[in-house]
């Protein structure tokens, strides 16, 4: 494996040597499961030079793994075996390097028995000082990981403590079954806001601003629910929302489906009012769908923000952008309360 500067300006050259055991490559610019490249058609590409590129190896049983090469600390998650490269103009997102510590405030952990979810569980957090303070309230798909790896509540407890931006609550709703509830799932919706939400409200008082987040599938869902019920949510966050997926589509396939969401917004004009956050990363399958999105909500007139970073799909990248989002969220509340 090696790690050059190639001749173009601002660029960096990746000259990847596979170890002998491997068969395929996969990256963020195979899209991983989908397009493996065989080793013997591996060649050096250039990649911009603030890029934070990530990649493994198949070997002949199908099994993932990594490069025995790459000394980089490991930094996804959920895969052990992606390994990775960062040029040399890449910087981390502020605060996305937290070690370890405990969120200075009141975490509540929470219950609540749904008609057609069974029992669910879910967190809140307020900040130091706020527990029964009246304040906006951001609804974070993937709970469990955006307050564990994502530390939303220790970021959020960072940008208070810098005097950048007003204190909200925070609610983390895990998935049970992932794609199923994610993936234009109507039913799921009503629970969120029928259910979920106001037992929510009933603990921590929200003064009526309310933020829809997700990454992938559960920034496609956040879209979807406020699109849904625009008079309970002002501002969506979509970190690599997958826009791709279609309703008739395999929901297990993130690759085969077409931008029904935006093809939806383009088709039904204008709602009420929506402030849109979207990230995506260029190395992704997704950034057409999320750049599509942002030119439609754009000629309906919606205050729409599209940052894109050299990334891939994963964690790192989700991290890095996370404190400018919710800098950007609470910020404007702050201004505007």
């Amino acid at each position: 494996m090696e790690r050059s500067i190639g001749s173009a300006r601002g660029a960096m050259r990746v000259d990847l040597k596979p170890p002998a055991w491997a068969t395929h490559l996969l990256s963020d610019l195979t899209d991983w499961q989908r397009c493996p490249v065989p080793v013997a058609e591996i060649e050096p590409s250039e990649l911009p030079d603030d890029v934070y590129f990530e990649y493994a190896y198949l070997d002949h049983d199908g099994n993932r793994r990594e490069d025995p090469d790459n000394p980089n600390p490991r930094l996804n998650p959920y895969w052990k075996y992606a390994c990775n490269l960062a040029g040399a103009d890449y910087r981390p997102g502020r605060f996305a390097r937290l070690g370890p510590g405990r969120p200075a405030g009141t975490v509540r952990r929470r219950d609540v028995a749904s008609s057609g979810f069974g029992r669910r569980h879910y967190l809140i957090y307020s900040p130091a000082g706020y527990a029964n303070t009246t304040l906006p309230l951001i609804l974070f798909q993937d709970g469990k990981a955006y307050f564990g790896w994502g530390k939303a509540p220790r970021v959020l407890d960072h940008l208070l403590a810098a005097d950048l931006v007003s204190a909200a609550h925070l609610v983390f709703v895990p998935p049970v079954a992932r794609t199923r509830e994610y993936a234009f799932n109507d039913s799921y919706l009503e629970f969120l806001v029928e259910e979920l939400l106001p037992d929510a409200e009933r603990q921590v008082p929200c003064d009526g601003r309310r933020a829809a987040w997700g990454a992938s599938l559960g920034g496609l869902l956040s879209a979807n629910l406020a699109w849904r019920y625009p008079e309970l949510f002002q501002t969506v966050v979509a970190q690599s929302g997958a826009f791709n997926f279609d309703p008739r589509q395999d929901p297990d396939d993130p690759f085969g489906g077409a931008s029904w969401f935006v093809e939806h917004v383009a088709t039904s004009g204008r709602q009420r009012p929506l402030r849109w956050y979207l990230t995506c990363g260029t190395l992704e399958w997704l950034i057409d769908s999320n750049r599509r999105l942002a030119e439609v909500l754009r000629d309906q007139g919606y205050d729409v923000a599209l940052h894109e970073r050299h990334a891939g799909h994963n964690w790192v990248n989700w991290n890095d952008g996370f404190s400018a989002a919710l800098l950007d969220i609470l910020g404007r509340w702050r201004r505007s309360p």
